[in-house]
C-alpha cells in the first residue's frame, strides 16, 4: 500500500487543481493507496476532491514536521511525499515504486519539471565540497543514477525507512534545508537516493513559501539551515574545520543582518539538539557518490 502524504497551509486551491492527478497516479501504480492530506494548521479546507483523508495539526509548524505527523498517520508501506503544488503524471507513482523493494536504497525520485530549475529540472542533485561549504548542483541525466537528496516536493520511500531515520529534523522548521539532511543522514547509513528521469511530474514552485513568508524571512531560515546542515551532519575532521572557518569568515564579513541572524540561529540549535554524528560512510565517500560526471 502507498500513502500520499501531502502537507498544506491554506492551499486548498492548489489542492483542488493536483489532488485528482495524484490519485489517477496512485491508482495506476495497481496496489492499494491512500491519500493523506496534512493541514499545517490553516484550516478551512473543507471538502477535498477524492477520497483524501486530513490529519489537521492545531498551529503552523512547518513542513518536516507536517510530513512527520502525515508519515506517523499513514499506514501503507510506501510513502509519496508530495507538495501541494506538484502535479503527477499517471505514470509516476509506477515507475517509482518498481525501484523497490531494494535494501540499499531509501527513496526514488522523478524527473521535478519546475520554472525555478536552472536546467528544466529540479530532482537530481550533485554535491561538492568547495571552499569549506557543500555546494549543490542540478544535473540532468537520461538513466537513474544516484543523487545526493529526496528534494521534498516528490519522492517515494519504505515508509519504515523514513521512520528509522527520524523523519525530518524538527531543527529545520519551518523549511529549507530539511530535504538535504534527510537524504544526507540516509547515506551516511549506506541508503542511496536515485534521480529516476522516467518518472515525471511538474511543480508549480514553491507556492505557500511566496504566498504567506516575507522575502526576508526566507533569507534569514534559508541560511540558518544551510549553516545548520554542516554543524549537525559533517563528519570528516577536515571537512569540519575548513566549514567552522568558512562560518567564521561570514560572521567578520557579511553585511546583511538577515544572514548574520541565521547564522547565530544556527549555532543555537545545533547547540540544543544532540549530535547524532556516528559511524557510516565518511563524507568523502558520499560526495563521492553524488559528484556530478
Amino acid at each position: 500500500m502507498i500513502s500520499a502524504v501531502v502537507p498544506t497551509w491554506g492551499g486548498r486551491a492548489r489542492l483542488e487543481r493536483n489532488l485528482g492527478g495524484v490519485a489517477a497516479s496512485l491508482e495506476a501504480a495497481g496496489e492499494g493507496w491512500e491519500i493523506v492530506v496534512v493541514d499545517d494548521g490553516g484550516g478551512a479546507l473543507g471538502d477535498l476532491p477524492g477520497p483524501a483523508r486530513v490529519v489537521a495539526l492545531p498551529e503552523n509548524r512547518g513542513y518536516g514536521p507536517a510530513v512527520n505527523a502525515g508519515a506517523a498517520a499513514a499506514q501503507g508501506e510506501y510513502l509519496l511525499v508530495l507538495n501541494d503544488d506538484v502535479r503527477l503524471e499517471t505514470e509516476t507513482v509506477a515507475a517509482l515504486r518498481a525501484r523497490f523493494p531494494d535494501p540499499t536504497l531509501f527513496a526514488a525520485v522523478p524527473s521535478i519539471r519546475s520554472p525555478l530549475a536552472v536546467c528544466g529540472d529540479e530532482g537530481g542533485k550533485a554535491g561538492s565540497f568547495e571552499a569549506g561549504l557543500m555546494e549543490i548542483r542540478e544535473v540532468t541525466a537520461e538513466a537513474a543514477h544516484p543523487t545526493l537528496y529526496p528534494v521534498g516536493c516528490c519522492f517515494l520511500c519504505p515508509r519504515a525507512a523514513f521512520l528509522d531515520l527520524g523523519g525530518y529534523d524538527d531543527a529545520f522548521a519551518p523549511f529549507f534545508f530539511e530535504d538535504v539532511d534527510l537524504g544526507y543522514r540516509a547515506w551516511a547509513r549506506g541508503l542511496r537516493t536515485l534521480h529516476v528521469p522516467e518518472a515525471a511530474c511538474d511543480h508549480e514552485g514553491s507556492a505557500t513559501l511566496t504566498e504567506r513568508r516575507t522575502l526576508d524571512e526566507r533569507e534569514r531560515v534559508s541560511f540558518r539551515n544551510r549553516v545548520l546542515f554542516h554543524l549537525r551532519n559533517l563528519r570528516d575532521p577536515e571537512r569540519r574545520a575548513a566549514s567552522l572557518g568558512a562560518w567564521a569568515a561570514f560572521a567578520l564579513f557579511e553585511a546583511r543582518p538577515e544572514r548574520l541572524e541565521g547564522l547565530a540561529q544556527a549555532f543555537a540549535r545545533d547547540a540544543a539538539a544532540p549530535h547524532r554524528r556516528g559511524r557510516g560512510p565518511s563524507d568523502a565517500a558520499i560526495l563521492d557518490r553524488v559528484a556530478s560526471r
